[in-house]
């Protein structure tokens, strides 16, 4: 392939592709060194992150993953293939990356999705990122069990994310949200419906070396600090379990902390 067919391709990719990128910070290239990926959890959107660049200068730039079907891609369909979405998440990320570095952050739904992104830029030998925040979720060997979305009622599914403790009583109680809402956030369970059936029993040779800092709140009962431990087993790199006060949504409750712990280890990645 030649120099100028190569850049062709990797324009139109990512003119095909931004829609999924969310920035929430300004770009400033003369002093950007860093991209931090942020994927949302399950029925969340790119603005369960929007408070955080406030804690970022600007050597780095944010970027939400933006999921089909919410905020500024409310009418975009909702995809409910979990392979084909982290095939176009992939495309985004390498659309967006050049020389500078990159890193993931994901919670729930999100860490696992980073980190299949991840292994899927490790299969197209593309770019990789410097490390991930993989935030309250198993290690994909143990994924845990649940009736299938598609088996649910309106009123069951609304029982499940009332237990996960996510979405506010005051949205739950009011028809004309969860209208907007239900459909998004169904979609997200059936996506992780259909990666269930793929899920590792046992943890896999490992085909990454990049850190991986697992992140896990004391009281979650969807996912123990000891869960977020069975991470350790998907790098060859360094490993880190960080514990915070809280259930499942610790990244909201202790949210500062959180931001800071991620912070302090960029900082440190970037002095070498």
């Amino acid at each position: 392939m030649s120099a100028s067919h190569a850049s062709t391709t990797r324009t139109s990719t990512m003119s095909a592709d931004s829609h999924y990128l969310h920035r929430l910070s300004k770009r400033n290239d003369q002093r950007l060194r860093m991209r931090v990926f942020l994927f949302p959890y399950a029925g969340g959107s790119a603005s369960v992150f929007r408070d955080w660049s406030a804690y970022f200068d600007d050597r780095y730039e944010l970027i939400a993953i933006q999921l089909p079907g919410r905020g500024n891609r409310l009418g975009h369909p909702v995809v409910e293939d979990f392979n084909l979405m982290v095939q176009d998440i992939a495309d985004a990320v390498y659309a967006a990356a050049d020389v500078r570095k990159f890193v993931f952050f994901g919670h729930s739904m999100g860490a696992l999705l980073a980190h299949a992104v991840a292994n899927e830029l490790v299969r197209r030998r593309q770019p990789l990122p410097e490390c991930m925040f993989l935030s309250g979720r198993k290690a994909p060997h143990s994924p845990g069990k649940r009736h299938p979305v598609g088996s649910m009622t309106d009123e069951d599914f609304m029982s499940e994310l009332r237990s996960l403790g996510g979405t506010p009583e005051e949205v739950l109680a009011d028809p004309d949200m969860m209208r907007l809402m239900l459909p998004t956030a169904r979609a997200d369970f059936a996506l992780l419906d259909h990666w269930y059936i793929q899920a590792p029993s046992a943890p896999p040779v490992p085909s990454i070396s990049m850190p991986i800092y697992a992140m896990a709140g004391r009281r979650d009962v969807h996912c123990s600090p000891e869960d977020s431990a069975q991470w350790q087993f998907y790098t060859h790199g360094v490993f880190e379990l960080l514990e915070y006060n809280g259930g499942h949504f610790f990244i909201h409750k202790v949210q500062s902390r959180v931001i800071a712990d991620v912070r302090h280890r960029l900082d440190t990645l970037l002095m070498g």
